[in-house]
């Protein structure tokens, strides 16, 4: 869901296959502190799940950023 929604947005993301990838397990916990799925980081901010509002709220740090271009 979260995968659909950001490309949605046209925002793009790198997708890690943490059942597959020792390491980004690990990274993943250390950033969140949990072993579900998804994570999802923007700007300094973690999120654990999915939540469309809170999403949203994250994401308007890249619409202040001039690198990047949000559709």
């Amino acid at each position: 869901m979260a995968k659909e929604y950001l490309s949605h947005k046209g925002i793009e993301f790198t997708d890690y296959d943490v059942t597959r990838d020792r390491e980004a397990l690990k990274e993943m916990v250390e950033i969140s502190g949990a072993r579900s799925v998804p994570v999802i980081t923007v700007c300094k901010e973690v999120m654990v799940g999915f939540d469309r509002n809170r999403l949203d709220q994250m994401l308007t740090c890249l619409e202040q950023r001039s690198d990047i271009k949000v559709k």
